[in-house]
């Protein structure tokens, strides 16, 4: 498996991805999903497999303040930034437990890395915020997050550079 950038044909293996991952909350549109990667798309791949079948999607974007975006709308302009929000990532239910996940959130700390980013932000959904934890993010106190994410969602963060 190997880890590329997301090219037209995937897309709608991202789609049903995220329809079989997103029970709770439900599948955003393909406009949203393709403004997530229109505004950084360095930050947004596919794992895919030897024989090019998509495994998992992570889409990452510039943003600013503490507050994160709205789900089920496309991105605003959001420009340069020191924060990167992880909109989404997702594994195919066939592939879970792979490691693919973990492979994904390693590529976006090396190219966040690259591009001198300092943190990276996301919401856990649908009780994922424990396997956020053994990546390294911690809970965000008293957050704003908007109730398109769902009861229970969690804002974290992960801190890449501290100056």
């Amino acid at each position: 498996m190997k880890i590329q950038e997301i090219k037209e044909e995937n897309w709608p293996a991202i789609l049903n991805i995220q329809n079989d991952a997103y029970h709770q909350i439900g599948p955003e549109e393909l406009e949203v999903l393709k403004s997530k990667y229109s505004a950084s798309p360095e930050t947004c791949f596919v794992c895919v497999s030897n024989q090019n079948d998509v495994l998992g999607y992570l889409l990452a974007h510039p943003w600013h303040g503490t507050q994160p975006p709205k789900l089920f709308e496309p991105l605003p302009d959001t420009g340069n930034s020191d924060t990167l929000f992880l909109h989404d990532m997702a594994v195919n239910s066939q592939s879970k437990g792979k490691g693919i996940g973990r492979k994904m959130v390693k590529e976006l700390i090396r190219v966040a890395l690259q591009k001198r980013i300092k943190r990276i932000t996301l919401v856990a959904v649908q009780g994922a915020d424990s396997f956020w934890s053994m990546l390294d993010f911690t809970k965000v106190p008293r957050p704003t997050i908007c109730p398109s994410y769902g009861e229970n969602a969690v804002l974290m963060k992960r801190v890449l550079i501290t100056q």
